[in-house]
């Protein structure tokens, strides 16, 4: 008897340090009107930024934050009661949701209501600041 040869595997030739190849452009969709305010600007993006990340399969990159055990439990409680009233939620659209929230309203305290220029990772200071 011979040996069934063996199956080649779609992540062959692949490595983890080298990103994969950048997929084809899609065409862009019709422009929608602007939103009118910041935090409807906020949510608008959440709910793109979803639609892309469904129709791609590839999930966004993940961002760490420490948090006391009763803030996030209450946190989890919380996405478990919209759960029950509204529907679809997970832990990650709920945060991100409350995090660009806040960012429109910082952005409208602080920036005229205009966004805020994006920075990259590792551009934020890290570590305690002196004389805390």
């Amino acid at each position: 008897m011979s040996r069934p040869t063996p199956r080649k595997s779609s992540l062959s030739g692949q490595s983890i340090f080298t990103p994969p190849a950048a997929e084809a452009p899609h065409e862009a969709p019709a422009a929608a009107p602007a939103p009118s305010a910041p935090a409807e600007a906020s949510q608008s993006r959440t709910a793109a930024q979803g639609a892309a990340q469904t129709a791609s399969g590839k999930k966004p990159p993940k961002i760490s934050i420490y948090q006391h055990p009763e803030d996030s439990g209450r946190t989890r409680a919380a996405v478990l009661a919209l759960q029950r009233y509204e529907g679809s939620m997970t832990l990650t659209k709920f945060a991100n949701e409350a995090i660009l929230e806040k960012v429109a309203r910082v952005e409208e305290k602080y920036n005229g209501g205009k966004p805020f220029d994006p920075i990259g990772t590792g551009e934020l200071p890290v570590g305690r600041r002196m004389g805390e």
